[in-house]
């Protein structure tokens, strides 16, 4: 039987195992869908000869989910959201988001997401149906205040920008939440889930323009708190109860004890702590709220392991103890969801073992486990070489707060970027290495492997780590040639041949990018990201043509350009320098 000690009867079960019988018992087909997961496990680690045991288990947290951003340039297809949904649910995870901006295809605003590979509403239909058989909640997510920019851009609803930054939604227009109103209308009848996240995180530019005049009188927080009142009404009349991000009410924390009770706050915090005191703010405010880690998948050639691991059990280990009800794993995209979705499978069954035993599991014991069951044959050699890329994000020089600039030195500019003078050689020689040793083990592993999609896809992570450390090595070279006195036109002659090599390697490794995309995903807004290939396709010419014009000036007796005075990278810049965007 399932006793009162399980936290969550609804989701509990018992797995008995004799001589005899193999018995599965639970007071839902929820808990009994687990127990069947908990069977398979059993059976891929032990074979044919099971062990007799009873088991007796529940989650610690209610809700244990992942957000997918689909806003950034990558709208996956639905066979891959499917399979998605079957992974997840195999490891109990329960939610499902779709991080929404504007790629769903709104009937009554036909402009936003056109041409974005948006979802559609039978997408939806397909895919909550395909969740609901998983047991897993497919909640609507739609931003609906900050990062509301890819609809402020269109001309038709510009005017409802907060200010010229076109980054938030006024709250001060009445067409604003008549804009809302329609696109709910459109979106939420797909779904069959009555919570719906509504985001509101990070408006940055509110009460600094429209809304200046009635912050100053009343607040910028109560204008915030007066905004997310009309999201509540408007989804009470489609019978959806809100989520938000509690990033802003952190900031006015005298505003928490208003928010209703029925709103559930979302705690967010992607960079590892050792513990995380925000969630006392909404557990003393007696506030339904959940715990929001992520797998620290973008802004990154590879994932920052050692980052995420210890900010998703920290964050849910002290959601836990103050009282979370659930987890949601965000697996963001910024700047052009240029990472593959299969570097984030571990970080998602990371925070699927975390949000079940509340933060209890070492990270040996959960690769333990997730290797056998999940990467298969060669699962020893393949989290090895995923420690050893991880590794290049915490060289000297590369990590930063909610990034690794591995991808900054990727698409840097070839000779004046920031990584030229950021990494120390030792760096560099080290983030070659490891992105080599790591590339040799998933090149010789993925052909015909169970995770040859998976391990292609890190594969090409390790390829364009190591290119990226190539060439910054060669940045460094040029640069230190460049004062050298004994510089001569063969040695730049060498300086051109070595970046024109680099540039045709480039378009190798862009090609290959362009598949491994399209095997998972729709083709969207690839453009965003191919755009980084191409803008450094232009450099490597305008550096070639410059260097070109310092060894002419060698061979007629002038000497060099040491100081680059005469090289102009013009408004060259990538990613996070482009922000917003």
């Amino acid at each position: 039987r399932i006793g009162p000690e399980a936290a969550h009867p609804d989701q509990a079960y018992r797995l008995a195992i004799s001589p005899e019988a193999v018995v599965l018992y639970a007071k839902s087909q929820t808990g009994l869908f687990y127990a069947v997961q908990t069977m398979r496990q059993l059976v891929r680690l032990q074979g044919k000869r099971l062990p007799a045991l009873d088991i007796l288990d529940w989650p610690t947290l209610a809700y244990r989910g992942v957000m997918l951003d689909i806003s950034r340039g990558k709208v996956p297809t639905l066979d891959t959201l499917k399979e998605l949904v079957e992974v997840l649910s195999s490891y109990k995870l329960n939610v499902l988001q779709l991080y929404t901006k504007h790629t769903f295809r709104f009937v009554r605003h036909p402009r936003i997401g056109a041409g974005c590979g948006s979802l559609t509403s039978e997408d939806v239909l397909a895919l909550d149906e395909h969740c609901r058989r998983h047991h897993v909640e497919f909640m609507p997510n739609l931003q609906s205040f900050g990062h509301f920019d890819r609809i402020l851009e269109l001309p038709e609803y510009s005017h409802l920008a907060e200010s010229e930054m076109g980054w938030t939604l006024s709250p001060v227009k009445e067409e604003s939440y008549a804009l809302l109103d329609e696109l709910y209308a459109d979106l939420l009848p797909s779904f069959t889930s009555r919570t719906f996240n509504v985001n509101c995180d990070e408006t940055y530019d509110l009460g600094q323009g429209a809304s200046a005049a009635l912050a100053e009188e009343i607040g910028v927080g109560r204008v915030y708190l007066n905004h997310i009142l009309r999201l509540r009404e408007l989804a009470a009349r489609y019978g959806r109860r809100i989520q938000i991000w509690g990033d802003i009410l952190l900031h006015h924390p005298e505003l928490i004890e208003e928010v209703p009770e029925d709103i559930t706050l979302l705690d967010w915090h992607y960079e590892a702590a050792d513990s995380y005191p925000s969630v006392e703010a909404f557990a003393k405010a007696g506030r339904t709220f959940w715990v929001c880690p992520g797998t620290s998948s973008w802004n990154s050639l590879f994932p920052r392991l050692t980052n995420s691991n210890a900010n998703i059990r920290n964050f849910v280990r002290d959601g836990v103890a103050a009282g979370a009800q659930g987890m949601l794993n965000t697996d963001w995209g910024d700047y052009g969801h240029y990472q593959p979705l299969g570097l984030s499978w571990y970080g998602y069954l990371f925070g699927a073992e975390q949000a079940w035993t509340g933060g209890a599991i070492e990270v040996a014991d959960f690769e333990a486990k997730f290797g056998p069951l999940f990467l298969g044959p060669g699962h020893e050699q393949i989290i090895a070489a995923m420690h050893k890329l991880d590794q290049t994000n915490l060289l000297p020089g590369v990590p930063h707060f909610n990034r690794s600039h591995t991808v900054l030195a990727l698409f840097d500019e070839p000779l004046v970027g920031e990584t030229i003078t950021d990494f120390p050689p030792e760096t560099v020689s080290q983030m070659r290495t490891l992105a080599e040793e790591a590339l040799a083990t998933f090149e010789a592993l993925a052909p015909g492997h169970p995770q040859e999609l998976t391990l292609r896809e890190m594969a090409l992570a390790a390829r364009l780590t190591a290119y990226a450390a190539r060439k910054v090595a060669l940045s460094q070279e040029i640069r230190r040639g460049l004062r050298d006195p004994e510089l001569d036109a063969d040695r730049i002659r060498g300086y051109i041949l070595s970046l024109k090599a680099l540039d045709a390697e480039l378009e190798v490794l862009r090609a290959e990018f362009e598949e491994l995309w399209l095997a998972r995903a729709r083709r969207s807004e690839m453009h965003i990201a191919l755009g980084y290939y191409a803008g450094l396709r232009a450099r490597y010419r305008a550096a070639i043509n410059w260097l070109e014009q310092q060894r002419q000036a060698l061979l007629e007796g002038r000497p060099v350009d040491a100081d680059l005075e005469t090289y102009h990278a013009g408004d060259y810049r990538v990613l996070w320098q482009t922000w917003p965007g």
